[in-house]
């Protein structure tokens, strides 16, 4: 198989939960030479929102970002430029990149569904290969390659003589309907007599009371129950490791798996999760997976009662943050 080495990468990668780091680091690790820089020009709360709900608002402000990168990359000739979940970058920043790289091949990896975000369509044109981690995309948008979410390295080594603490754990962002199905599921939980750990992360304390205004399905949610700075990924990994179960709710506008679900997978941890989906993958056991109604999520106990029956080493290195670059930059194919 054919690596990385000496090959150069530009990166463009959001900022999220130190992903973006694993991602540089494990492209290095592979031989590659890479410069990464964040997606967005910032990463505050009126940032993120801004470009969610109009990014003409902030059009000169990425325009000067992109500019002043471009000026850092004009005297490099890249081999790949690889985005990750096109957001910020406008059509026309993009169409410059082109012909300042005019060798690189350029790959776009989305790890939201581009069924929520129609505005990506205008970007694939520029891109020589698109993934999504959503099999909905492929299937719907032409050209577009599915590829599911990976786990790093660390959470292979998560399940290594650590002592189960709870019998599940849930960490996540809250949005849609998740808190009501978690207090569904503390609720559950707490009726079997199990102990669980459940971190609700809101980005923003203004965003909690907007829903609180504006959403009645936060009623009567406190805002001592959530969390207003993300939970560090040594920690999550952690609390995945101290746990029999890890809880996935998904949005419901998404098929694809979430990247929880596959660290799951990484740390050799049972799972439960909304998205029914998950019965169409290679990795499906129904022994270690169980799929809950979303209005009416019950879990027997019995699904505590049984230990976790381990996934083929070959099939779960598939889904390894090494069997997703593999895939992606094609070098199982360069012989």
């Amino acid at each position: 198989m054919s690596s990385l080495v000496n090959k150069k990468i530009l990166l463009f990668t959001p900022s999220f939960f130190g992903y973006e780091l694993e991602i540089a680091n494990k492209l290095r690790q592979m031989g590659a030479e890479v410069d990464c820089f964040d997606e967005r020009p910032k990463n505050n709360f009126i940032t993120k929102a801004s470009i969610r709900i109009n990014k003409n608002l902030l059009k000169r402000k990425i325009i000067s970002y992109y500019e002043a990168i471009f000026v850092k990359t004009k005297i490099k000739r890249y081999d790949y430029v690889f985005v990750i979940n096109i957001e910020a970058m406008l059509p026309s920043l993009l169409d410059r990149l082109k012909q300042q790289q005019t060798s690189a091949t350029f790959i776009l990896y989305m790890w939201d569904s581009l069924q929520n975000k129609k505005y990506t369509l205008a970007y694939l044109p520029f891109f020589d290969n698109v993934y999504s981690f959503d099999e909905t995309d492929a299937k719907a948008v032409p050209g577009v390659k599915f590829r599911p979410l990976f786990f790093i390295d660390s959470y292979a080594k998560a399940n290594i003589e650590v002592p189960i603490k709870n019998a599940l754990c849930f960490i996540g962002t809250v949005h849609s309907d998740r808190y009501q199905l978690l207090v569904k599921m503390k609720k559950n939980m707490d009726k079997l007599s199990l102990g669980s750990f459940f971190f609700m992360f809101f980005s923003s304390p203004i965003l909690f009371f907007y829903k609180k205004l504006i959403d009645m399905r936060f009623y009567r949610a406190r805002f001592k129950e959530f969390s207003f700075r993300s939970f560090p990924q040594d920690k999550t990994i952690q609390c995945i490791s101290e746990s029999f179960a890890v809880l996935d709710i998904q949005h419901p506008a998404q098929a694809g798996l979430t990247i929880r679900t596959i660290e799951a997978l990484g740390a050799d941890k049972k799972l439960i999760t909304t998205n029914a989906h998950i019965k169409a993958y290679d990795f499906y056991n129904p022994q270690n997976i169980l799929v809950i109604d979303r209005e009416n999520p019950v879990v027997p106990e019995s699904f505590f009662a049984t230990p976790y029956c381990m996934v083929n080493p070959r099939l779960k290195h598939k889904y390894s943050i090494e069997g997703w670059v593999t895939e992606l930059f094609d070098l199982k194919k360069s012989n």
